[in-house]
């Protein structure tokens, strides 16, 4: 009687291509997983930073005779900015569950506020601002076109045209060792003209 030979069943060599194989797909939908996450926590960064700077612009156009006296001028945060609220809170908001009212704020003491709450907030223990969900914002805001002042026929020109731009921290590229090197920026700006 001739005895049968044949194997039942995988062979090692087959379960360890098997394993291979999956293992690779495997990786390479965590790879395509990592970078739909950072897709979409950049995507959700620059709506911030558009929501950020609209809300700028739309202080800017409301304040009109404080931006033509170029008090909407930002060249650069200072540090700390955020911890030392303008003397002036230009709204009304509640504090210890009581509701302190709004100061009747000048031209120019609105645009510091205005400042102020655009990348700071009125609380710092809540998330009330849009800048707290991106990284690291900086405002700048420059006066871009200038007109001899029409109405009081001082030689100091008025502020007509700002440019604003945020720019905040993003992807972190690991390809150098250096921290600084591996921080990218992405920036948003706009365009604001005053009547």
């Amino acid at each position: 009687m001739p005895i049968n030979n044949r194997q039942k069943g995988f062979a090692l060599i087959e379960v360890l291509v098997t394993s291979v194989i999956i293992a690779i797909g495997v990786s390479g939908l965590g790879i395509l997983l990592m970078r739909v996450i950072q897709s979409t926590q950049d995507s959700a960064q620059q709506s911030q930073a558009m929501w950020i700077v609209q809300d700028y612009v739309g202080r800017i156009q409301s304040n009109a005779q404080g931006a033509r006296l170029g008090n909407y001028v930002l060249t650069e945060t200072p540090p700390n900015f955020c911890d030392n609220p303008p003397p002036a809170i230009c709204a009304e908001y509640y504090k210890d569950g009581a509701e302190v009212p709004a100061v009747n704020c000048t031209p120019t003491q609105m645009a510091t506020f205005d400042q102020w709450l655009t990348l700071c907030g009125i609380s710092a223990d809540i998330y009330d601002n849009p800048s707290d969900f991106i990284i690291n914002p900086t405002l700048v805001s420059t006066c871009s076109l200038t007109i001899p002042r029409q109405s009081t026929g001082t030689p100091i020109p008025d502020c007509i045209q700002y440019d604003v731009t945020l720019t905040w921290d993003t992807r972190i590229a690991k390809t150098s060792k250096e921290a600084s090197e591996r921080i990218q920026k992405n920036s948003f700006t706009a365009v604001v003209e005053l009547n």
